[in-house]
């Protein structure tokens, strides 16, 4: 229809003859050469959520390789702090980007269109580095990180570990939650140590512990304890007592064996 007017085009079609994601300011011109530049419309959007850097994010350079271009973007204070790898010649069908960081870690992403990422393969095999100022991204799809806490863990392997992580306590070890942000280790050792270690046996029978599960049929408190408790009798037989401790229970412990045992005098 002639003459029609669109009040609110399409997001892609607003964007293709601006800058965006890039600041108005950059010039998306490489350094390497003169005719490397990069088209505005190649990206319509961005976003990043990098660890560790988030101030003035930028296309540090491009890598065309025979069958990848690699995308790199850093910030002030790091040229490389995230990549995105794709075939030029199988661009993705949805031309999104995703970015990671050398850990593996999903840092952010880049759209755009399988026509406009083939373009890069015509700028011939190289590095082509790019300044902040020529291809700053706007402040906007830049995302700060929440990075309070633990963001990964590296064992003895050197190994960099990150996502979800399980603590497993293992030959003695008991880990739990100990608050909202506490993780207690406790190393309370393997009884059956030689058992767990098949280690070979030094008789003809295992020796076996025997532990103390009920007592009369009572079994232990919630921390498996068994509490006893000697106390003072108020009266025998109607006579008060005098305060002192008269108390004839004694329980203690003789080598692996627990003794309950009476001594001292009787009060009637």
């Amino acid at each position: 229809m002639a003459g029609t007017r669109i009040l609110f085009p399409e997001f892609r079609d607003e964007q293709e003859a601006s800058r965006y994601p890039f600041a108005d300011s950059a010039g998306l011109q490489s350094d390497a050469a003169e005719n490397i530049q990069i088209a505005p419309d190649t990206f319509i959007d961005a976003s990043f959520f990098i660890i560790g850097g988030y101030q003035r994010v930028y296309i540090s350079s491009i890598v065309i390789a025979p069958q990848s271009v690699t995308i790199n973007v850093g910030d002030e204070e790091l040229s490389v702090r995230v990549t995105s790898t794709y075939n030029p010649l199988s661009p993705p069908a949805d031309g999104l980007l995703l970015f990671a960081d050398q850990y593996g870690r999903p840092a952010g992403m880049l759209l755009s269109s399988p026509t406009a990422l083939a373009r890069f393969s015509g700028w011939g095999n190289g590095s082509y580095p790019f300044d902040i100022d020529q291809t700053e991204f706007v402040s906007s799809v830049v995302i700060p990180a929440n990075e309070p806490g633990v963001r990964a863990i590296r064992p003895e392997t050197k190994q960099f570990l990150t996502g979800d992580i399980w603590l497993v306590g293992d030959q003695g070890v008991v880990l739990r939650q100990d608050g909202p942000s506490v993780i207690r280790i406790d190393i309370i050792g393997v009884p059956l140590f030689r058992r767990f270690l098949c280690e070979p046996q030094q008789g003809a029978d295992f020796p076996n512990k025997q532990y103390l599960k009920t007592i009369n049929g009572c079994g232990p408190d919630e921390f498996g304890n068994f509490t006893f408790t000697a106390t003072d009798q108020p009266n025998v037989a109607g006579r008060e007592i005098p305060p002192v401790n008269n108390n004839v229970l004694r329980v203690y412990a003789d080598g692996e064996t627990i003794v309950i045992d009476t001594v001292g005098r009787s009060v009637v």
